[in-house]
């Protein structure tokens, strides 16, 4: 559609200022009487454009409208492009998605960089040797590996992965991230937050090297170092290269990667809902 091969070409002509202010391209939802809006974290809001938000931290983009006063346009039709319910621009009712491209100035949610903050009365455990070890979940572990994608409870497909579908799986009341491989219906990789995949996360948080203190699992490449960008983290996370750092680590065959967050200390802290990918 032309409108949207305009957009892609003005988000390329800005990338390089993009690149330069990266934060300001993170946001939150908000709320009231008139409607729905898009404010980023220095308090502004998109205005008479298009703009493509990954708007509930999934690593891909819809594109939305916003009208002269930033409010996002519902159930209408947008310079002959029609918007749902949800504000989304649909094609014969399919929501047009694609993964978030930070360079083009796509928008991302501001907790999906910033991770997870300590709401708990409690402050972080320090000590890692103070605290049961934590332990990857043992179920969550036993649906990996061939045959593992009939092992996998109340799935739904949600898209197409390189080597097969990727599902949305329903567990313990989160919704997690599923690659999978046709080839031996193979389940490759999981995507979802620490409480799940790690059993005894502790309620409060934890600080980054106190829990390779309890747990060991640090890599022999990397040690201890909190990780920026690698592989393919800027699109497992759905974040822009360089805004985030992570801490990842080996448990026999499996690696993760966990999103951390900058503590006001300068330390790195993981948190209950910190996002975690696993393969």
């Amino acid at each position: 559609m032309k409108k949207k091969v305009f957009m892609v070409a003005a988000a390329m002509a800005m990338s390089v200022a993009m690149s330069m202010t990266a934060f300001a391209g993170m946001g939150n939802w908000q709320q009231d009487a008139s409607g729905w809006r898009w404010q980023r974290t220095d308090g502004s809001y998109p205005m008479k454009e298009w703009k493509w938000i990954d708007g509930n931290g999934d690593g891909t983009v819809e594109c939305y409208y916003f009208n002269e006063n930033g409010y996002l346009a519902v159930n209408t039709t947008v310079d002959g492009s029609a918007v749902n319910a949800d504000g989304a621009w649909v094609e014969n009712s399919v929501i047009q998605t694609r993964q978030f491209h930070g360079e083009l100035g796509d928008e991302v949610l501001a907790a999906q960089v910033t991770t997870q903050t300590n709401t708990t009365t409690g402050n972080p455990v320090m000590d890692g040797k103070s605290i049961e070890q934590i332990v990857l979940n043992p179920e969550i572990v036993g649906m990996k590996g061939a045959d593992g994608v009939d092992r996998l409870p109340n799935k739904t497909e949600i898209g197409q992965g390189v080597w097969g579908p990727t599902y949305n799986v329903e567990y313990n009341g989160v919704t997690l991230r599923v690659e999978t491989d046709t080839r031996e219906n193979w389940v490759s990789s999981f995507y979802g937050p620490a409480k799940v995949l790690f059993n005894n996360i502790p309620s409060e948080g934890i600080e980054m090297n106190a829990f390779y203190d309890n747990t060991g699992y640090e890599t022999n490449a990397t040690g201890r170092k909190a990780m920026a960008s690698t592989g393919r983290s800027d699109e497992i996370f759905g974040l822009p290269g360089g805004s985030y750092r992570m801490a990842w680590g080996d448990v026999g065959e499996r690696h993760f990667e966990i999103l951390l967050t900058a503590g006001e200390d300068g330390l790195w802290y993981i948190y209950p809902d910190s996002p975690v990918f696993m393969n």
